[in-house]
């Protein structure tokens, strides 16, 4: 590829592939690491696909309109998931992302990243991490699941409420456990960062869902909305506080995953938003898709994990 004191062997594995790009073992001047080089004509692919994606959006917007698509903003959403694509097609926005997760999380001793040594527009080297897939863990004893689910969501929330860069693309198939059970997280070419405007009502919004505030939740959506033609608010903080309502119904089991679905939570908030006419920001997009997969990897690893007292010390925390 042209990389000085870079030797890809042929016969090694191809350690990962996806639609973007390929993850191969090599050597980078004498040192084991792993090299990701985008796929050749990707950028015209994804380009065109985009296009269509938008042509889409707006034809089903505008004449959707009677059956209130336009509540779902997906010109808006499309955009959003463009920006993000598009920066997948530059590998040194990943490494920027794997700079700041790593001096995030510096000195934190149950999770790490691969640290880059060096990046280009379509080649990225990074440093070789050793571990096995998270999905292998999900057929060991419940202690051992247990051990890893309370430093996989702690890191998911301190990414949330604390340091605002959010990895989009949480699945297992990124996550790797080393032997010692260090959570080692993957592929950062999709992250997400909140604007303070928004952070702070997802705090909000979030702290009013866990403290059975229904009502202030809803009334909260509806003024902090980026547009709303909501014509009973009442009404529609009613229908939020009843959802949060059945939500709470099942703290009999402590909150946890096992007993808590917030895929089917957040599915039943939206649809209401939609009914009653209230746009959400489309940035948040990407955090409640994070969400809502790493809320399945969670509930294999631990489905008695306390969601409430995992979250609480990062909404008290000072803004």
């Amino acid at each position: 590829m042209g990389e000085e004191g870079l030797s890809i062997n042929p016969s090694s594995p191809i350690l990962g592939t996806g639609c973007v790009a390929q993850v191969y073992s090599c050597t980078y001047h004498g040192t084991p690491c792993a090299v990701k080089v985008l796929h050749p004509s990707v950028s015209s692919s994804v380009h065109l696909d985009l296009d269509l994606l938008t042509a889409i959006a707006k034809t089903v917007e505008r004449v959707g309109t009677w059956a209130g698509f336009e509540w779902w903003a997906l010109p808006d959403a499309v955009n959003e998931f463009s920006v993000a694509m598009k920066k997948q097609m530059d590998l040194r926005n990943e490494a920027r992302n794997l700079d700041v997760f790593n001096r995030d999380f510096h000195g934190c001793d149950y999770v790490r990243f691969p640290k880059v040594l060096k990046a280009g527009k379509r080649v990225l080297i990074e440093t070789l991490e050793e571990g096995e897939s998270i999905k292998k863990s999900f057929k060991k004893d419940v202690e051992e699941r247990r051990r890893l689910a309370v430093p996989l969501i702690t890191v998911f929330l301190r990414m949330v409420f604390v340091h605002n860069l959010i990895h989009c693309d949480l699945h297992p198939g990124n996550i790797l456990v080393s032997k010692d059970g260090t959570l080692t997280i993957l592929d950062a070419g999709i992250a997400a960062s909140l604007g303070e405007e928004d952070r702070s009502n997802l705090r909000d919004l979030f702290g009013a869902v866990v403290m059975n505030r229904g009502r202030e939740a809803g009334l909260m959506i509806v003024d902090r909305a980026r547009v709303e033609k909501c014509k009973d608010r009442e009404a529609f903080a009613k229908e939020i506080e009843g959802i949060v309502n059945r939500f709470h119904d099942l703290r009999k089991s402590g909150l946890t995953l096992g007993g808590v679905k917030i895929g089917a939570l957040l599915g039943e908030v939206l649809s209401a938003c939609r009914r009653h006419g209230v746009m959400l920001e489309p940035k948040m997009a990407n955090v409640v898709l994070s969400t809502i997969v790493l809320e399945g990897v969670g509930r294999t690893m631990d489905p008695d994990l306390n969601l409430f007292e995992a979250a609480m010390p990062f909404l008290t925390m000072r803004k």
